[in-house]
């Protein structure tokens, strides 16, 4: 009988414990500034000249942060985003993998800097390196549209074109139009 207790007593110690566990991870804690280089940068837009979702990755202090944003009216928005430089694409980039007939992606791509700005003061600044890749969901035809006849790998001038077109209206939501307001944005950080 005696046995039995002391085995009764320990199993339930060991249960009890092991339900606690999951319970006990402490909250991921994302920092109010993160500043680092950018692996991945993806655009989503509804076509071309309409800026929609977007995501990039970016590795600071040892970790990798993923940033989503998509494109929102200004009440919904938490934030904005800004590119250092209209330019994307180089006579150095091409299309790299085979992501389907809709989406493509870019390596190596410009030096450039992006800065998400949020409303409440929290901020992400990242770089693009030359191991940073740039790419999106454009759509077969527009892609169709963008390689070059003797070199289908490197972006021809309509997909440099294009690129800086749709980058630029992130700063300016009607491009030519006589408005200056930015485009913008609902964004969420989480670690990857």
């Amino acid at each position: 009988m005696y046995r039995f207790l002391v085995s009764f007593l320990l199993a339930a110690t060991f249960l009890s414990c092991s339900k606690d566990e999951p319970g006990q991870t402490p909250p991921v804690v994302i920092p109010v500034v993160i500043d680092g280089a950018i692996t991945e940068f993806n655009l989503n837009p509804t076509d071309i000249n309409t800026p929609d979702k977007g995501t990039f990755l970016i590795s600071a202090n040892n970790t990798l942060y993923k940033v989503e944003f998509s494109s929102v009216a200004e009440p919904a928005s938490n934030a904005t985003i800004v590119f250092g430089t209209d330019t994307i694409l180089t006579d150095l980039s091409r299309e790299f993998a085979n992501f389907g007939k809709d989406v493509i992606a870019y390596t190596p791509v410009a030096a450039n800097q992006i800065l998400v700005q949020f409303k409440d003061g929290r901020k992400v600044t990242g770089s693009f390196n030359p191991y940073t890749s740039f790419g999106g969901t454009f759509g077969e035809a527009v892609i169709t549209q963008w390689r070059s006849a003797g070199d289908p790998a490197k972006p021809n001038q309509k997909a440099k074109d294009n690129i800086i077109n749709l980058v630029r209206l992130y700063r300016d939501q009607d491009g030519p139009g006589p408005g200056t307001s930015p485009q913008y944005l609902f964004v969420k950080v989480s670690k990857s």
